[in-house]
């Protein structure tokens, strides 16, 4: 399938050469059989010799309708500009080619029509005009080709040479199929009809759909193209879809349908690259408001500068598009710029980022750098820079606002995760420099913790990740990395630097044995954590190293017993589970001189250790004991 879009002056017989073409005559509108021009866009297609379509975009010429133009040139394959032999170069063909050079449209045919209304000499001097006009633009070296529309000559070599055309160009299946509405109507008995030309993956009947940036669900419920009715439409064609589940009142041109769960991120901030026509008078001032345009889409916006307070003519320069609503655009989208008074267009350029944040001028060089190493657009600088802004991302549908396929981007990640430019995680992907700077940071709060707290096993896992930009699997992840590899200690939840030592000064040494000394001061009624810290006091420190060493031993209710004493203890009730089977409270009194207070509360740091399990009123072996 292939997609054509006319330009050229008005009366040059753009919609006179489609309908020699396809003998179907684009001009739908009454108004615009009655004045005999194109007001806005047109349709058509005929069949090549080889059996494949062709979809024929016809725009008006008029100056007034430059403005309907720019949808019908966007997102088509391949142009054909038209100029008449008699009048030669005009004021709309010359507008119309800057439209397509900023289009990046590069391919298509130079069509010189009425040839039977000027003398071989003029025809000449108007093609060396054209040769001159085309020089520098993308259109340059495009083939010329001499008609009439109104005899037919010429017509039949017109139809080889789009032949030809068609041979180099095909869209590609990316899977992410995209349709910008250019028409919206109802008819009677079928509902609500939208056309458009689909863009990057296939549209089947049934499918559900989602429109953009409105959020509208709805349901394919018949395909046609080219008047043939479909079961799937393939990228590249002219598409009318007749659609369930939403009214014709709900829709616009402009609007973007994707297949359900292929919504991509809307924003008000592009991010993009901008370069001012050669012929703009005056530079572009930062705030200058002006009309942009994208796919089928027309809307009010601001233009700020990223690299100054204004844009000079010729230039290309890093900008920011501020638009009035939200909107739904691809990494790379092509866009055309026009000022209102006087209407004229001035510009156009490629979107870098459709998710940008609002800046202000004194932070917009910090993003420069990021824009600039993406200029190229291809995969690997976007997979980099993306990574740049958001530092980690979930790999399912990164970089679905690009137009590349999942498994380009996939290929892309291994080879800059083999090169060390990024990290795969499981299901995220982690820029290399931030898990450098992520690694770095933990050692930092480790080392500040053991230097704040050197009795300190260490900090929390939790209190860790909290002084991290990371999601809890990142985190998790990290720590894995860097347990494994020895640099951290993993004790419980408690992480560590592996050299940190907790160590007693002297003076704490002295506290450690009072700490002792006072818990195993009365054997049978040893003290709570909040009765020895009111008695000793200074001592929460050296308690919590004890406790974290395991030379102090706390149950439950805060009941304090050294590790000495609560292994012996330990032992004698394991003894008698080997002898009796079970043991009671009155049992626990006899062989420890516990009372119930004591007795319940070691009972049960022995059924959290797995050594007991209750049953009724006695504890019996939770496991063989050895």
């Amino acid at each position: 399938m292939i997609t054509l879009g006319t330009a050229g002056h008005i009366d040059h017989g753009k919609s006179s050469i489609v309908k020699a073409l396809t003998s179907i005559d684009p001009d739908r509108l009454p108004e615009e059989k009655e004045r005999g021009m194109t007001i806005d866009l047109g349709f058509a297609w005929f069949a090549l010799p080889s059996g494949e379509k062709v979809g024929l975009v016809d725009v008006p010429g008029h100056q007034h309708f430059v403005r309907n133009v720019i949808p019908g040139l966007t997102g088509i394959d391949a142009a054909m500009l038209i100029v008449a032999a008699d009048d030669g170069w005009m004021p709309q063909t010359e507008e119309h080619l800057q439209i397509i050079d900023l289009l990046g449209i590069d391919r298509g045919l130079v069509v010189l029509n009425k040839v039977d209304l000027a003398e071989a000499d003029w025809r000449e001097m108007v093609k060396n005009d054209i040769v001159a006009h085309l020089a520098c633009t993308s259109l340059e070296g495009t083939p010329l080709i001499e008609v009439s529309a109104k005899t037919g000559q010429g017509i039949d070599g017109l139809k080889t040479a789009i032949e030809e055309l068609a041979v180099d160009v095909r869209q590609q299946d990316i899977k992410k199929p995209r349709l910008p509405i250019d028409r919206v109507f109802n008819i009677k008995g079928t509902g609500t009809v939208i056309t458009g030309t689909l863009h990057h993956g296939s549209l089947s009947l049934g499918d559900e759909i989602v429109i953009l940036p409105k959020g509208i669900s709805a349901h394919i419920r018949a395909i046609e193209s080219y008047k043939e009715h479909l079961a799937k439409a393939v990228p590249g064609s002219r598409v009318a879809l007749n659609l369930s589940g939403v009214k014709k009142d709900e829709l616009e041109r402009g609007d973007i349908i994707v297949k359900q769960g292929q919504e991509t991120p809307l924003s008000r901030f592009l991010d993009a690259e901008l370069r001012l026509l050669p012929g703009v008078k005056q530079p572009l001032e930062t705030g200058t408001e002006v009309s942009v345009f994208f796919e089928t889409t027309e809307l009010p916006a601001r233009v700020i500068g990223l690299e100054g307070k204004e844009v000079a003519p010729g230039t290309p320069a890093m900008v920011q598009l501020r638009l009035d609503r939200e909107v739904s655009t691809l990494i790379g989208e092509r866009f055309i710029l026009r000022k209102s008074s006087p209407a004229e267009t001035i510009g156009g350029g490629r979107i870098l980022d459709p998710l940008a944040e609002r800046y202000q001028l004194k932070t917009a060089a910090q993003e420069l750098d990021r824009l600039i190493a993406r200029r190229k657009l291809d995969l690997d600088s976007l997979v980099t820079t993306e990574l740049l802004k958001f530092h980690f991302a979930v790999r399912r549908r990164f970089l679905s606002d690009s137009p590349f396929s999942e498994a380009a981007i996939s290929k892309s990640i291994e080879g800059l995760t083999q090169k060390g430019k990024l990290n795969a995680r499981g299901d995220w992907l982690v820029g290399g420099d931030f898990w450098i700077d992520q690694t770095r940071k933990l050692f930092d709060v480790l080392a500040g913790e053991h230097k704040a707290e050197p009795l300190k096993k260490g900090l929390s896992q939790a209190e860790a990740a909290a002084k991290l930009a990371l999601p809890p699997e990142l985190f998790a992840a990290l720590v894995d990395e860097l347990v494994s590899t020895n640099k951290i200690i993993r004790s419980e939840d408690i992480l560590a630097l592996s050299s940190h030592k907790p160590m007693l000064s002297g003076g704490q040494s002295d506290m450690e044995n009072r700490i002792i000394a006072a818990i195993g001061k009365n054997p049978t009624a040893p003290p709570t954590r909040t009765e020895l810290l009111q008695s000793l006091t200074g001592a929460s420190n050296v308690l919590r190293y004890l406790l974290e060493q395991g030379k102090v031993i706390e149950l439950p209710d805060g009941i304090l017993l050294s590790a000495a004493q609560y292994r012996s203890t330990r032992q004698k009730v394991i003894d008698v589970l080997k002898s009796k089977g079970q043991i009671a409270i009155q049992d626990m009194a006899a062989i420890t001189g516990f009372s119930r207070k004591y007795s319940i509360p070691f009972l049960t740091r022995l059924d959290q250790e797995g050594i007991t399990k209750r049953q009724e009123n006695v504890r019996i072996p939770a496991r063989k004991l050895e």
